[in-house]
């Protein structure tokens, strides 16, 4: 399955980013930076966008100035 993985410079904006996502009751996993995609951080957010929609979150992130990647990946 495709995931939208967002990547982070450091633990305070992934965990700023799931207080966001919280409390906007969309869904995610936080999960550890996959080993084939380069960050300063070592941990990342999965996102299902057959659950949540992207443009909302990206919406979000800028509002709230949370800088991050966005990368579509296959995983199991």
């Amino acid at each position: 399955m495709k995931y939208i993985i967002l990547i982070f410079e450091t633990t305070h904006k992934v965990l700023k980013t799931d207080k966001l996502l919280i409390e906007n009751k969309i869904k995610f996993d936080i999960i550890p930076t996959p080993k084939d995609i380069s960050s300063d951080c070592g941990m990342a957010i999965r996102i299902d966008p057959t659950l949540a929609d992207l443009f909302l979150i990206k919406s979000l992130l800028k509002t709230n100035n949370i800088e991050c990647n966005y990368i579509e990946k296959q995983i199991k």
